[in-house]
């Protein structure tokens, strides 16, 4: 009863009000240590996009709207070669979430019957429509779902992409790799497991091996987002986890690895790194940039300033050794446009860029402070928005990335000033954020003794 009225009391915010803050940190018996990261897999996986839109819709939607908006009447299909498209047209070849050009029969979608569905946000320019086959039956999941997952699949990795893999796993994998043997020379009787939270199955596997070598405490920490939100962690993945530990341990949530300095030092090297780049005295904009959310009321936004204001501060020490005009500006990649944002209380990133461009800054380096490794949000999504900034960039144009050890950097220029996304902590960065991991989850440990 008591869980009941908790829920209802705190809404989203159960998770953190409950789970995280309420949280009794003394350890007993064996520890595991679950280390968590979103998910998203090398090479395309339809279920990971469905699976994450289908908890945006869910999450995001009021739970009486969920049975018409979540849909599924037949296989969502888009065209690769206009896969933004918001008004009907007719199509010259047609995929669907799987990357399957063709029927159960083998016959191409485009020759098929099919019917064009718009828009299920009119206002909102980006979104866009998709056609609906029927003849194989339902499609396997939402069709809202469906029409992100075949886009992934026919437009980012079937033209986008000329590796045709994202660095994510990889890179995510070797954050794992670092901070986990930091854990065991220090902890050797530990039993530490890798998990991803958009696949609960892989959350499930690792409480299961947990409990089975006998770990009576469980820690969980998600080392892909610096600061925690409801949408991810409190709501999603700390709850992921107490279910499925039940009564059989303790679970404790590690705190968010912004809050450690290492992870900031990643930020500011790599800050550091293009600035040296740039000519001394040269004006400058330092674009600070986060991901963004829609939601009037988020714990993100509570436990951000343990995060940025001291990353703000850094950066300013670092920007005031340069001579000349110098100017650090936060901004947000999504949700900050005239649809989401329409008071514009928030400032996008592609104003941060006009801001350089109308301004007449010499450069514009934009940092994305949110992420720890590369994915098709940054490369495709949040760069539609943003690099419109410049009329050189084209948004079909695909973007190599052979060398994961390496930030993928992109620039481009307008007038007299330059734009330069200096990337992701990767690499030679890897350490400091693995450090701040194995810092986050230390100071839990610490507290056995």
């Amino acid at each position: 009863m008591l869980k009941k009225l908790q829920k209802w009391r705190y809404g989203r915010r159960y998770g953190y009000e409950v789970l995280f803050r309420r949280q009794d940190h003394t350890i007993r018996g064996r520890t595991g240590i679950i280390l968590a990261d979103l998910g998203m897999p090398e090479q395309h996986d339809p279920s990971f996009y469905t699976r994450f839109m289908d908890h945006v819709f869910s999450y995001s939607l009021p739970s009486f709207i969920h049975p018409i908006v979540l849909t599924d009447r037949g296989i969502a299909l888009i065209d690769p070669g206009n896969p933004l498209a918001r008004e009907s047209f007719m199509p010259d070849h047609l995929v669907d979430m799987k990357g399957s050009f063709t029927n159960r029969e083998g016959r191409p979608y485009a020759e098929c019957k099919f019917k064009w569905k718009a828009p299920g946000m009119k206002r909102n320019p980006s979104d866009h429509g998709y056609f609906l086959y029927k003849g194989d039956g339902p499609g396997g999941a939402p069709e809202i779902c469906q029409k992100t997952s075949a886009k992934v699949a026919g437009w980012y990795y079937g033209h986008l992409i000329p590796e045709k893999k994202i660095a994510w796993a990889s890179q995510c994998r070797k954050i794992y790799d670092m901070s986990s043997a930091m854990l065991r020379e220090k902890y050797p009787d530990a039993v530490i497991r890798h998990a991803r939270y958009m696949y609960p199955e892989s959350v499930r596997e690792a409480v299961d091996q947990m409990l089975s070598e006998g770990c009576r405490t469980i820690i969980y920490q998600c080392f892909c987002n610096p600061v925690y939100s409801d949408f991810e962690d409190y709501s999603l993945a700390l709850p992921m986890v107490h279910e499925y530990v039940g009564n059989r341990a303790k679970v404790i949530c590690a705190d968010q690895p912004g809050n450690q300095p290492p992870l900031r030092k990643a930020y500011t090297d790599l800050a550091a790194d293009v600035l040296s780049e740039i000519p001394s005295g040269a004006s400058l904009l330092l674009i600070l940039s986060r991901h963004g959310h829609p939601f009037r009321k988020e714990t993100l936004d509570l436990r951000a300033p343990q995060y940025t204001v001291p990353l703000e501060k850094e950066m300013r020490e670092l920007i005031e050794m340069r001579p000349g005009r110098k100017e650090i500006v936060w901004s947000n990649d999504e949700f900050a446009d005239e649809y989401w944002d329409p008071k514009a209380k928030k400032f996008s990133t592609y104003m941060a860029y006009r801001k350089a461009i109308d301004e007449g800054f010499y450069f514009a380096v934009e940092i994305p402070v949110d992420f720890i490794a590369e994915n098709t949000d940054l490369m495709f999504l949040h760069a539609i928005k943003k690099f419109r900034a410049f009329r050189e960039y084209d948004p079909f144009k695909p973007v190599p990335y052979p060398d994961w050890d390496k930030p993928l950097r992109r620039i481009f220029r307008e007038g007299q000033t330059t734009g330069i996304y200096a990337g992701c902590p990767v690499g030679k960065y890897s350490s400091l954020v693995a450090e701040a991991v194995y810092l986050s989850v230390a100071g839990v440990l610490n507290q056995k003794t």
